[in-house]
């Protein structure tokens, strides 16, 4: 009888050793996706006679947290294109309620369409015009992934004024 008491003592110690609670979750390991990222812009253009060459930037977005942990708001602010030597000032994309979907870990794809979109002028010292505002209400369409510290965004504009624009951006925080 004192040998079965001891083997169900040591099954007992041997199961308590395969548990763990709530606190040793990997959460302290989870990067957190919203913040400032800073990377390469790339806008191409693409109209009937097909695609230009891109136009590349470096640039600043931010992805500000929502209401809730799967909201956050996109933010590429003061935006500029550098156009034949020339910088022209297009203003602040502002989109708002944007979903994030974790797809397991520290990855998150996201993606809202955007009937009319109005973009914003900007707020740079020594910009005097800024084009986004006289454009009046676009549709966009915008998707990404973060991975870890680094975003991928891509911003859509079809059919607008004859042509389509895609915006690429890649980043890290």
């Amino acid at each position: 009888m004192k040998k079965n008491l001891f083997y169900l003592f040591a099954l007992v110690c041997a199961m308590s050793l395969f548990t763990s609670c709530g606190s040793d979750d990997d959460d302290d390991n989870k990067v957190e996706p919203y913040g400032t990222y800073s990377g390469n812009l790339s806008v191409v253009l693409t109209t009937q006679a097909g695609a230009q060459d891109p136009i590349t930037s470096k640039e600043s977005v931010q992805l500000i947290k929502g209401s809730s942990d799967n909201k956050f708001s996109f933010l590429l602010k003061n935006f500029m294109l550098q156009m034949g030597g020339i910088a022209t000032g297009i203003g602040n994309i502002n989109i708002e309620n944007v979903d994030l979907v974790s797809v397991g870990g520290n990855k998150y794809t996201f993606s809202k369409s955007i009937p009319e979109l109005q973009i914003t002028a900007g707020d740079k010292e020594g910009v005097a015009v800024w084009l986004g505002p006289t454009l009046g209400k676009i549709p966009v369409d915008l998707s990404g992934t973060i991975e870890g510290n680094k975003v991928t965004v891509v911003i859509n504009i079809p059919s607008f004024m004859s042509m389509d624009i895609a915006v690429n951006f890649t980043g890290t925080k």
